[in-house]
């Protein structure tokens, strides 16, 4: 059985490595012989695009934590059945937290404080987060410098700037990483371990 598993894990991975190269050449036009200029700004949309990746998983799966949270407090029910609950008021609360018009990540933020589920500085951090989930999710171009009310001579900031430097950079790209990776399995520890 173990030979059968490693085998078909192995057909897996081959199939997903196929695939993601076909979906990287297709929608990045890969073309390396063609056009320098071109295949240079693709480059940095795909690293765009890389970065995007990061700060919208961390942000959703923080996000999704912290609604089962906020849910099993609220409600009053353990974790492993808080997705069965049918009582009108569990589905109004689904409406306030995961509806598309829900109560958005800054108030659930407020709320998880309020419910003293999470403390001040905890939730300093998450805001910071959002403001780069939000950036992300609201601008194309991610390494642009910000020139509203900035003098002509003045230094223009990234748009995005995680603890006051450019995310674009490898080494704050990891720090991020190294906050929020392990803030999402201490949250998932603590809210639904």
């Amino acid at each position: 059985m173990g030979r059968t598993n490693g085998r078909s894990v192995q057909a897996k991975i081959s199939r997903l490595l196929r695939e993601i190269t076909e979906i990287d050449e297709f929608f990045y036009h890969q073309d390396k012989a063609g056009d320098p200029g071109q295949y240079a700004a693709m480059l940095e949309r795909k690293r765009d695009d890389i970065i995007r990746a990061a700060v919208l998983q961390m942000h959703t799966a923080i996000e999704n934590i912290l609604d089962q949270h906020l849910m099993c407090r609220i409600l009053g029910v353990n974790h492993t059945i808080v997705r069965k609950v049918r009582t009108k008021s569990a589905r109004a609360l689904r409406n306030i937290l995961l509806d598309e018009k829900s109560i958005g990540f800054e108030r659930k933020l407020h709320l998880a404080v309020a419910l003293k589920i999470m403390s001040d500085k905890r939730k300093e951090r998450l805001r910071v987060l959002n403001t780069l989930r939000n950036k992300c999710g609201h601008h194309w171009l991610l390494r642009v410098p910000i020139r509203r009310r900035r003098r002509p001579r003045q230094p223009k900031p990234p748009l995005l700037r995680y603890d006051g430097r450019d995310l674009h950079s490898i080494p704050v790209l990891k720090d991020f990483l190294a906050e929020y990776g392990p803030l999402y399995a201490k949250m998932f520890v603590e809210y639904l371990g």
